[in-house]
């Protein structure tokens, strides 16, 4: 892994980067398929950057509904500092969609003072501010998501936010089976494909497995 790829060390030399990671006491962890990572429950006081695999950040309710909250592949950021409220932490799990491969890191080794006062330490703390500010705009954008009054309503404004992050064009992937979709968006799966269906059908949407292209 070239650790300053990932934008918790952005602008950090890679060899102040692997220094870093030996001060920092890291642990590399392997989870099988299925594992629960984090537990919000029972709080790690961890952030773990994913080398490789995929996982997906869940909330179960009361019933044992879940709802999907972010999906996290390689070099995005978990753990327990990137929560924004007490009452999403009940029920809320980090598990592993396939094998994942994770670097653990003690929140306080991020937050101590460093000794030796150096560069690298003052741009990792900033990079973390930033990475929490974009957590906050994902947020938002959650919330866009599940204000829609209807199916199609939820839909629509999640293929837009994916639309306009693709920077090479109109098509763009979205990165859930239709079951994950349904659970994303807190829709009953089969009425999410009937919709699907008929907007393909009138035209809206070209769909093609997980590609889509919107035509208004």
């Amino acid at each position: 892994m070239k650790y300053s790829e990932n934008i918790l060390f952005s602008g950090i030399d890679e060899n102040d980067c692997r220094r870093m990671i030996e001060c920092f006491n890291a642990k590399i962890v392997e989870y099988k398929q299925g594992d629960t990572i984090f537990s919000y429950m029972r709080p790690s006081r961890k952030t773990g950057i994913i080398i490789s695999g995929r996982a997906v950040s869940v909330k179960y309710d009361i019933n044992g509904n879940r709802t999907i909250l972010e999906q996290l592949e390689k070099n995005d950021i978990t753990g327990d500092m990137f929560n924004f409220s007490k009452a999403l932490i009940s029920g809320v799990e980090v598990i592993c969609e396939t094998p994942v491969t994770i670097m653990l890191i003690d929140n306080s080794e991020f937050t101590k003072r460093c000794s030796n006062a150096c560069a690298c330490h003052s741009r990792l703390v900033e990079n973390m501010l930033e990475l929490v500010s974009e957590k906050a705009a994902a947020l938002s954008e959650r919330v866009d998501v599940l204000s829609g009054r209807t199916i199609e309503d939820k839909l629509m404004t999640y293929l837009r936010i994916l639309q306009n992050r693709n920077s090479e064009g109109t098509e763009a992937t979205i990165p859930f089976s239709i079951t994950a979709l349904s659970d994303y968006l807190c829709v009953n799966r089969s009425a999410l494909q009937r919709e699907i269906a008929r907007l393909s059908k009138e035209g809206v949407l070209e769909i093609s497995k997980k590609k889509f292209r919107i035509n208004i």
